[in-house]
């Protein structure tokens, strides 16, 4: 009996060890620094993900680490609207404290793809936002666009988009409960297609 005790004690301690891990942990919203700390997460796996917000001349960066989420597990998602751009991009790490560094996203291939989507921007509105320009899409961005939201950036007051652009098939399957200081509010509409 004490050696079977002594067993279970041992695949316990061995379990524990195996299934739980340190991450490094912090959300930085608009900034480049934050308070980091240490968080006990689930497997073996950390994150690190990024994310950039450019609308008429307004640039946001923000960053996360943290435990691993494996379904954005090294993802990078890219929209491209009138006067607009959102990037996102993850990468996650196997051990403890292995999420140190800060993600840089790769840069999107300049190079036009041969798809061409409807462009535009309209505010204050979920209404389509109706336009007869085109863009020519570029890199991953293979697919066209069409969002309409209402949006909560950085605890401001809550503002309605309705856009057209590129984007990539990450972006389409985006959960936007990921983001990292940009809040869907009320989604009115997503089609890529």
């Amino acid at each position: 009996m004490k050696t079977l005790v002594a067993l279970l004690c041992t695949i316990s301690a061995l379990a524990g060890s195996v299934f739980s891990y340190k991450c490094i942990s912090c959300m930085c919203r608009n900034s480049t620094t934050c308070l980091e700390s240490e968080t006990e997460c689930l497997g073996d796996r950390c994150m690190a993900a990024s994310q950039y917000y450019h609308l008429n001349r307004k640039e946001l960066k923000s960053f996360y680490k943290g435990c691993a989420n494996e379904t954005l597990c090294e993802k990078k998602g890219s929209v491209i609207v009138k006067d607009g751009e959102f990037v996102f991009g993850t990468h996650c790490c196997t051990g403890e404290l292995c999420n140190n560094q800060v993600y840089e996203i790769p840069k999107e291939d300049p190079t036009p793809n041969g798809v061409k989507c409807p462009v535009s921007m309209c505010l204050d509105t979920l209404e389509e936002c109706k336009t007869d320009k085109k863009i020519n899409c570029t890199g991953s961005m293979d697919r066209c666009i069409d969002y309409r939201a209402t949006l909560r950036i950085f605890y401001g007051k809550d503002t309605k988009y309705s856009g057209k652009g590129c984007a990539n098939s990450d972006l389409c399957r985006y959960n936007t409960d990921s983001n990292i200081g940009i809040d869907e509010m009320h989604r009115g509409y997503l089609k890529c297609y």
